[in-house]
Order: C-alpha cells, then sequence, then structure tokens
C-alpha cells in the first residue's frame, strides 16, 4: 500500500437528506441510456435460428467499415451450440441507425447480410476443440454500404485499470438473462489485470482475451446475454475507438453482474490480422494517449477534490470535498451538485450498508490511487477520513 504524500479523496451529499442505501443503478446490467447519435455505428443484430424460423437470437456489433459489421463469431452457432449453422449470412439481419429496436426511428437502416466470414479457428465443439471460447470473433459484409461514421479499431497493448465503456440492447437482469432491452444502453467497466482474468476464469483465458470488470466490490456493471458481440470502447477526440466484443463471462455459480467474476472480450489488437485480411477502409489507432477520461482530481493548491461522478442511491452527483485536516487526513463536503451521466467520467460510489464512500482511480498528481473514504460518526457535515489508499 503506498500512503498519499497529499491528501487525495473525497466525498458526499448535503442535497441528500442522508446516505442510507448502496448505490443503485438503472437496470446491459446497470445501464444508462445510450444513442446512435452519439455511437453511430453501434448494430443491432437478429440471426433467424433456421430459414424457416421467425425465432432467433439478438447479438450486437460494430460498423467498422461502410459495409462491414464486426461481431461474435458464438452469435452464429447452430442450435446444438457446437458448431456454425449452415449460411449464416441468410440468417442474419443487421439493424443501424435506432436507439430502439423494437418501435425503430423513421431513419433506421436495415441490411441483411451479404456473407459472414467467421475466424477459421473458432470451433464451438467441445468434443474437438481445446477451447471453445478462443478466436471469438466474426465479420459480417452487408448487402449495400451505409454512410455512418464508423468505429475506430484498437490495435495496441490493452493495460489493467483502463476505464471504459459497454453498449447493447442485452438482458438486464443477470440471473436468468432475461429482459432484453428495447432501447441502447451503456455502462463503465475497468479493464481488469491478467491475475484476476485467470483466476476468474481459470483454463480459459488465452492471449486472444482480456477481461473488464465493475469498479468495486459491490458494482454489477456487466455484460448479459444479447450483448454478445457488441464492443468494449473508449471515446477519443475524433471519436469512439473500440478496445474488445463481448464473447463471454459468469460460471455455474456466478451470473452476470456478479461483482468479482469480470466478462471477457475477444481483443481486437490480438486478432486484428483476421480483420484486416478482409477489410479495407478502416481507421486503425495503436495509442491510449487521446482518451477523454475524466479522473477524480486532487488539487494540492486548494486542498479539494473533485469528483465528477458519485452514484448515491439512484441519483448522481458531481462533489468536491475540501481537505479538512491535512495530518490525519480528513474532508469534509465542500459542494454536492446534481450531475449528468458522463460516460467519461470514472464513477465512484457511496455504499451506505459500510459508511464508505469509494473512489477508484483518484489522481493525486502523477501517481493514481483507489480510494476508500470511511464516514465520520455523529458528523453532521459529512467529514470523511481516508480509510484506504491503493496505489495503483
Amino acid at each position: 500500500m503506498k500512503k498519499f504524500k497529499l491528501p487525495a479523496v473525497l466525498l458526499i451529499c448535503s442535497a441528500l437528506a442522508a446516505f442510507s442505501t448502496q448505490a443503485q443503478q438503472p437496470r446491459i446490467i446497470n445501464g444508462k441510456p445510450a444513442s446512435t447519435s452519439t455511437y453511430p455505428w453501434m448494430a443491432s443484430l437478429f440471426i433467424q435460428g433456421n430459414k424457416d424460423s421467425d425465432n432467433g437470437g439478438g447479438c450486437g456489433g460494430s460498423l467498422i467499415a461502410p459495409d462491414w459489421i464486426l461481431t461474435a463469431a458464438h452469435c452464429f452457432q447452430n442450435e446444438e451450440g457446437n458448431a456454425i449453422a449452415d449460411d449464416p449470412a441468410s440468417l442474419t439481419t443487421v439493424t443501424l441507425n435506432t436507439d430502439n429496436i423494437v418501435d425503430m426511428a423513421a431513419g433506421a437502416i436495415v441490411r441483411s447480410a451479404k456473407r459472414v466470414i467467421i475466424h477459421p479457428s473458432y470451433n464451438p465443439d467441445p468434443d474437438a476443440s481445446d477451447n471453445v471460447h478462443d478466436f471469438d470473433i466474426a465479420l459480417i459484409e452487408l448487402s449495400t454500404s451505409v454512410n455512418l461514421a464508423p468505429v475506430n479499431l484498437y490495435t495496441g497493448a490493452i493495460p489493467a485499470h483502463l476505464p471504459s465503456i459497454v453498449a447493447g440492447w442485452g438482458a438486464t437482469v443477470g440471473e436468468d438473462g432475461s429482459e432484453p432491452s428495447d432501447t441502447l444502453l451503456q455502462t463503465q467497466l475497468v479493464s481488469s489485470t491478467a491475475e484476476a482474468c485467470n483466476l476468474a476464469n481459470e483454463g480459459l483465458i488465452t492471449s486472444n482475451m482480456f477481461c473488464a470488470d465493475g469498479y468495486t466490490d459491490f458494482d454489477t456493471s456487466d455484460t448479459c446475454q444479447g450483448d454478445s458481440g457488441g464492443p468494449l470502447f473508449v471515446n477519443l477526440a475524433q471519436g469512439s475507438m473500440q478496445l474488445g466484443i463481448t464473447s463471454f463471462g459468469g460460471s455455474d455459480d456466478a451470473n452476470c453482474g456478479t461483482p468479482g467474476s469480470p466478462g471477457v472480450y475477444a481483443s481486437i489488437s490480438a486478432l486484428a490480422d483476421f480483420i484486416t485480411e478482409h477489410v479495407t477502409g478502416m481507421t486503425l489507432i495503436n495509442s491510449l494517449a487521446e482518451v477523454r477520461t475524466h479522473f477524480n482530481f486532487y488539487n494540492p493548491v486548494t486542498e479539494t477534490v473533485t469528483i465528477p461522478k458519485v452514484y448515491v442511491d439512484n441519483l448522481i452527483y458531481s462533489v468536491t470535498l475540501k481537505l479538512k485536516d491535512a495530518q490525519n487526513l480528513h474532508f469534509f463536503l465542500a459542494t454536492a451538485e446534481d450531475s449528468s451521466d458522463d460516460p467519461n467520467a470514472i464513477p465512484s460510489f457511496f455504499d451506505g450498508v459500510r459508511n464508505k464512500l469509494i473512489l477508484p482511480q483518484v489522481k493525486v498528481g502523477a501517481d493514481t490511487f483507489n480510494v476508500t473514504l470511511r464516514l465520520l460518526e455523529n458528523t453532521e457535515n459529512y467529514e470523511f477520513v481516508v480509510e484506504t489508499a491503493d496505489d495503483l
């Protein structure tokens, strides 16, 4: 554990009557509304169960060139789940440019698939495959091109603790993968360490995968059934940049949205050769320098900590904490204002059960800390003391 040389951290809200319950967000899992006007490259896929059926399943995808969609290979499995369905292109419909996929917008774009290309090393047959989740990537060539801005693709290394965003129309309740969303939702995740990823998915993680999880030990943010094939991405000044493809997660005892059970994503960087073999006209970027992330920030001049987004119950606040006692690192609430849900702001959480404020990724000069603040008892002005400050 690395201790702060300068105080760091923070929070919460005089606007509230009290901190009484664990932070919760509207139900992706813990999703907030998103829009195809912000993410014009978001695609919804419908894949028929077979050619004679109106039934099928939904997946997500992303427009990476005017006539190409990137998604997951497992979206095209046959009904038995041990092979790719026959002629998957004939079963596939792609919808773009609408937030709601049931009551579609007037400008919605619907395309059939000209062809579907599955990674040649993907094999979902458990009797013949060493890893049925590996190489989980596929490309859809659209019947005709669309005039929408594609997403950029990331080809560099993926560090741990990287703030990211996932979006989709998938299930909003983790217990059984039910209750898909008609409207596009997004939530925030952070990339896991390799150790945490491997521990949660023993024997399944390869160099073609990485994990992302919620920010705290009670943050249930996650992707779920129906989000498969959708993007994990970050925002840049020049638009969004996709890092991963929603692949799999959970286990026999860990449903979607289980803290400590990170979701697994196919790495675009590791599988880029497959993409570039078939698709041209993409924008490839190998730097994270321009990621638009709004960190929790300590200012030593004003002795304040600025927290752009704190979840308290179903409300969101922007909070400033003022240093009260530098020697003991005590803070009290300076301001607390209602805040909009900025998807680029690092989320912080108030745990009312334990009277703790959890602040991921607090910037103190060149250092970054995960901080837990404990609410002091018998205080009427929301005084906090630093309980832990773990160096990232």
